[in-house]
Order: structure tokens, then sequence, then C-alpha cells
């Protein structure tokens, strides 16, 4: 416990799940939270739940001008800016032939174009002071394709994982270490569909090598270990969090 005791963490997608689960487990080792979300009545309910100093703060991650005020409000509930979280991001699953432009950057804005632009918004508060952790979390949906036809989203978190490795290299001489979390399948509302009866809940835990399906909790450790001091000669890497399933 008190892994980040002091510093400040902005948590996007921080309504619910995965998101929810960061800013409880950062909050309880010490670190003050400001949780962004589009759904920000959702964002202050998890605020409200932790202990310690948090807020909550809107932001529409396809929207840069958004983006950017969500980092700066950080910085004014915090005095600083020593941790972000790229978490937020949605799902449209659909057949390749069926996306709709305006389905494919939708995708592509929410999960590529914001995480860069708090990426770049946060660095340019992190550089000054020397040192900073940014946490971009992919899929493993970056290595290989969804079981579900959804394209748009795994190029879009393909983007994320070379977003971060592509970052790393040139973050790192300013003492800003930018890794990546690629979690399997989570039983979070963007999996609902696939999850929602125990039968098919049973096909998706048969499939992972420890025999479940994530949930949010389980990829908290990770998160926690790439924002602390424990990860300071961590550069560039994706940690794969998905229970064994690219085992297979």
């Amino acid at each position: 416990m008190g892994r980040l005791e002091g510093l400040v963490a902005l948590i996007t997608g921080a309504a619910s799940g995965m998101g929810a689960a960061y800013a409880r487990g950062f909050a309880a080792e010490g670190a003050t939270v400001v949780l962004a979300d589009l759904d920000l009545s959702g964002a202050e309910r998890v605020a409200g739940e932790l202990p310690g100093k948090a807020v909550a703060v809107a932001v529409d991650m396809a929207e840069v001008a958004s983006v950017r005020a969500m980092v700066d409000q950080a910085v004014a509930f915090g005095g600083t800016l020593d941790v972000l979280v790229n978490n937020a991001g949605i799902g449209i699953a659909k057949p390749l032939l069926d996306y709709t432009e305006a389905e494919w950057d939708r995708q592509l804005a929410v999960n590529a174009k914001g995480p860069f632009f708090a990426l770049q918004a946060a660095a340019r508060v992190m550089i000054p002071a020397g040192t900073g952790k940014i946490v971009n979390v992919a899929s493993t949906a970056a290595f290989v394709s969804s079981s579900t036809p959804e394209i748009a989203y795994d190029v879009s978190k393909g983007a994320i994982r070379q977003l971060t490795v592509s970052a790393a290299a040139e973050l790192a001489p300013h003492g800003i270490n930018v890794n990546g979390i690629a979690p399997g399948t989570v039983a979070t509302g963007l999996t609902r569909q696939v999850l929602d009866t125990p039968s098919k809940r049973a096909v998706a835990d048969a499939k992972i090598p420890l025999g479940r399906v994530a949930e949010p909790e389980d990829l908290v450790g990770t998160a926690v270990f790439l924002a602390s001091s424990d990860a300071n000669y961590l550069c560039g890497h994706v940690v794969v969090v998905d229970g064994g399933w690219l085992l297979y």
C-alpha cells in the first residue's frame, strides 16, 4: 500500500469498468485521482466512493479541445500531473462491409485520436518536471483479430500499441515512462453482449487457460505497477494481461 502516495493521476473512462477499477486501486495506493469520462455523473459517483482526494471531470475523447481542457483541470486540481492512464474507449462491432464512414471516424477519434492528444497534453506538463508515467490501455486485439468482427476497434487498439512504442522512444529522454496494458476479454459494459448469458460466459471462460474471463480488478495490479517507481526502468512495453488467451 502507498506505492502511489503523493502522485496525481488522471484516469480516462473512469465512470465504470476498468477505469473505475483503476481509480479505486490508485486511490487505495495513495494517489490523488482525477476521474474523466463523458458520463460525468458516473465519474462523480465513483469519485465519491474513493478515499483521499478525488474529483470527476467531463471529457469527450473525440474532441481535442475537451481533451486538453481535461488535462488542464487535472493540473488545476492536483497542482501537477504525475500519471496519465489512457483508458477511455468504445467498441463498434460489425462486419467489415457494414461500417459507415461516421462509425469508422467515431471509433478512431475516441480510441486513437483522443488518447494521442491526452498523451501530448500530459507530456507538456511532465517534460518540465523531468518525470511522469503514461499508461496506455490497448487490447489483445492489437496483436490478433477480435473473435467478434470489429475491425475498426482492432485498428484503434493497434494504433494504441504503436502510440506506446513511438511515444516511449520520444519521451524517455525527458524522464517519462510510456508503457501499456493489453487486456484480453474483461467483463465490462463493452463485452456485455458476449457475456450476457451463462452459456456464452461459459464458452468465453473455456477459451482462457486460467479458466475465466477477467474482472476489471484483475488489471489493477499491472496498472499500479506501471504507474509506480517500480516501473522506472520499463519503457515502451505493452504488458498482455489476458489469462493466457494468446498462448493459443
